[in-house]
């Protein structure tokens, strides 16, 4: 069952990268400008929640969880993402490093995945092996080379996000495939 669950949750990672790399394709400002004004509109109802919260409270709860504070911060943050969404599109260059240095994050992740197939002796470790290389290139790529237009960018990010759904969707397929019997 745990294995399952494994499989499963690569499965899901590697569609969720799928479908965001084909948005990003298609049209990385407005997909990017959708989701952040998304994002904009949760951190509002969140912070509302909070401030709720922090007035059902009693006053001794309201002073140890400081939820008043935090959900207008909250509320300040998300109303900046949907009054203002172009400012995250303008200020793209230092995002994209932050992305850059996910990117190697996950890559390095990658690693540990790709290493944990070889000692199980799984047939086909070298497509781990591949996508762990692409993922870290990339984010090499764009920690190095923010690029200089957001476009340009986007499309770049949204096609190694397929590339790297295609090999992870492979990868989190191949362990569960692997035949007990096999050295």
């Amino acid at each position: 069952m745990e294995k399952l669950k494994s499989i499963g949750s690569g499965v899901v990672g590697a569609l969720c990268e799928l479908a965001v790399g084909i948005l990003l394709l298609i049209n990385p400002i407005g997909f990017t400008t959708r989701i952040i004004m998304v994002v904009g509109v949760v951190l509002v109802v969140v912070g509302v929640i909070n401030i709720v919260r922090y007035f059902r409270s009693t006053p001794q709860a309201g002073m140890i969880e400081r939820k008043l504070s935090a959900g207008i911060i909250e509320v300040v943050c998300g109303v900046f993402c949907v009054v203002n969404p172009q400012w995250f599109i303008i200020t793209f260059p230092a995002l994209a490093v932050i992305y850059g240095v996910a990117t190697l994050a996950s890559g390095i992740m990658k690693v540990e995945l790709t290493v944990n197939m070889i000692r199980m002796k799984v047939k086909h470790w070298w497509i781990s092996a591949v996508g762990t290389v692409i993922t870290i290139v990339c984010a090499v790529f764009i920690i190095c080379n923010p690029l200089s237009t957001t476009e340009i960018l986007w499309t770049f990010i949204a096609i190694s996000l397929i590339v790297e759904a295609v090999i992870d969707f492979v990868a989190a397929l191949l362990p569960a495939r692997k035949d007990p019997n096999e050295v």
